[in-house]
Order: structure tokens, then C-alpha cells, then sequence
């Protein structure tokens, strides 16, 4: 009997204990979830509401239900599918960009991945991604200055006529897919130097013995062997590109015309510059939509490959 006692109390000390743990997890993770609903999930389960709405933002308390109005005016709408195709545009190549210089600064950081040189040039090629976006915008718009920027002068000391990077349609798009594959080419780089790194050393000295040369190695062994990781990389980069706003708002905002104009310098200009909530909130709840339906695809075409 005394057994059975030592038994049942030890049992209960570890009911105890586990209840005190799942207590004290849940104190840990329910300020996190409150802090999450807060800041993300409500509000766009509000935009979400105001979208099937004709609102105006200085009068909320007037707002009229239109069902799905706001939706089929934006596939009407010419600015709107402007605003996506640029984005679209600007999302392939930057992405190109972004994947190509990202590749071959991998290989010269791999190779120099025992050198002291080699750290101290890594370190500082990663500097462009922890610049905030906005100040990137302006860090460029004095660079590329029509008048006073040193790119024009530069230009004018080699004999070409200086651009107007942000004034002119033609160019204006090719500046901001500049500056923002300047600004995230590090980031793939890392992502592809961290897959580069994970190859066996075996297969290199298979190819050495069989002769291949450097592009050989690039097509049937590095891509083949990083796919999943560069894959992994499109997919937050195509995120970004879609949700990105700051530079086109502090270099171009959206012009000239609509030559740089975005879906979400669209649906910011539809909320805060015309007041018209609901319709800029059906942009918004579209470009979610976008994200969502490029990111499934992308990931099931990720899961079919592993399995391949």
C-alpha cells in the first residue's frame, strides 16, 4: 500500500508539473497571438469588410454596400491594370537580376570562403539589405539627380548626355528595378552561398575527374543541388516586390504618369490621397490574393520536385 501512495502522489507531482508548463506556454505565446491579431489579422479582416463597401474615409459612419462593385470596377479600371503589369514587370526583373548577380558573387564568395579578404568583402556586399527601404529611396534620388547627382556627372565625364532617371517613361521603371535589385541582390546571394556551401565535395571531384568545365559544374550540379533554395528565394522576393512601396514613393511617386506606378502605390493613393477606402481596399485585398495564389504554386511546385 505505502507503494501504491508513493506511486499515485509522484503521479500527481507530474500532472502538477505539466499543468504549471502548459500554463506557463501559454503565458509566453498568448501576448504574442494578442499582439499578432492586433496589428495583422484585424486589420485586414476590416479591410476585407470595407472592400465590399463605397466608403469614404472622412466619412465612415456614411458608408453604402456595393457587394462586389469595388472588384469589377478595378478589372475595369486602366490604371489599376497599369499598376499590375509594372508590377508584374518589375517583380521578373529584379527577380532575373537579383538571381543571376546573386549566383556569380556566390561562386567568388565560395571560393574565397577561406580567406580573410573574403569575410570582410561578404560583410560588406550585405550591407545594401540592412538599409531600410525608404532610405535607399533617397540615398538614389540624390545619386540619380538630373541636376546635381553624381551618376549624371559621371556620365558627362565620359561623353554621354546625362538621363533624367525618374522624369522619363522609358527609364523611370529601369531606375527602380535598379535600385531595388541593388538593394536585395545580397540577399539571394546569401541564400545561394548557404546552397553552395551544402554540396558534398565529392561531386566536384567526380566532374574534375571527368573533365567538366565551370559551366558544366553550374548546370548538372550546383543549380540541380540549390533549386529548392533559389525557389525559396523567388518566392519571398516575388512577396516583397509585391508589397513594395517606399522607394517608388520617395523616388517617382508612381510617374512620370503611370510609368512606376504600383498596385500598392495604387491602393495607398486610392486610401489616403482620394479617401475612397473601400475601392482602395479592394486593391489591397486583391494584391493579397496575388501573393497567396503565386506563393501556393510556387510551394507545390517545390514539394513536387523534392519527390522527383
Amino acid at each position: 500500500m505505502a507503494v501504491v501512495t508513493t506511486l499515485e502522489a509522484a503521479g500527481g507531482r507530474a500532472v502538477r508539473t505539466a499543468d504549471r508548463d502548459r500554463v506557463q506556454k501559454l503565458l509566453f505565446i498568448v501576448p504574442a497571438c494578442l499582439y499578432l491579431a492586433a496589428l495583422s489579422i484585424l486589420p485586414f479582416v476590416y479591410s476585407v469588410y470595407l472592400s465590399f463597401f463605397q466608403a469614404k474615409l472622412t466619412k465612415l459612419n456614411r458608408k453604402f454596400l456595393v457587394g462586389f462593385d469595388n472588384y469589377a470596377q478595378l478589372f475595369n479600371d486602366g490604371l489599376f491594370l497599369k499598376a499590375i503589369q509594372n508590377t508584374a514587370v518589375l517583380s521578373v526583373a529584379s527577380i532575373v537580376i537579383e538571381v543571376s548577380l546573386g549566383f556569380l558573387f556566390a561562386k567568388v564568395f565560395l571560393e574565397l570562403r577561406d580567406k580573410r579578404a573574403g569575410m570582410v568583402m561578404r560583410s560588406v556586399a550585405v550591407l545594401p539589405m540592412m538599409i531600410t527601404p525608404i532610405c535607399v529611396g533617397l540615398i538614389f534620388s540624390y545619386i540619380l539627380n538630373p541636376t546635381l547627382g553624381i551618376a549624371n556627372y559621371l556620365l558627362g565625364k565620359a561623353g554621354i548626355m546625362p538621363m533624367s532617371w525618374f522624369g522619363d517613361p522609358s527609364v523611370a521603371l529601369l531606375s527602380v528595378i535598379f535600385i531595388n535589385s541593388w538593394q536585395w541582390t545580397p540577399f539571394m546571394m546569401l541564400l545561394i552561398l548557404a546552397g553552395l556551401v551544402s554540396i558534398p565535395e565529392s561531386h566536384y571531384e567526380a566532374a574534375e575527374i571527368e573533365g567538366a568545365k565551370w559551366y558544366h559544374v553550374a548546370w548538372w550540379i550546383e543549380l540541380p543541388a540549390i533549386r529548392n533554395v533559389i525557389l525559396i528565394g523567388v518566392i519571398l522576393r516575388i512577396i516583397d516586390n509585391l508589397r513594395l512601396f517606399d522607394i517608388v514613393y520617395v523616388t517617382t511617386r508612381g510617374g512620370p504618369g503611370d510609368a512606376t506606378e504600383l498596385v500598392t502605390f495604387f491602393a495607398y493613393r486610392q486610401d489616403f490621397r482620394f479617401f475612397q477606402v473601400g475601392y482602395g481596399s479592394a486593391a489591397a485585398v486583391i494584391i493579397l490574393l496575388m501573393s497567396i495564389v503565386i506563393t501556393t504554386v510556387a510551394v507545390g511546385y517545390m514539394r513536387r520536385a523534392r519527390y522527383e
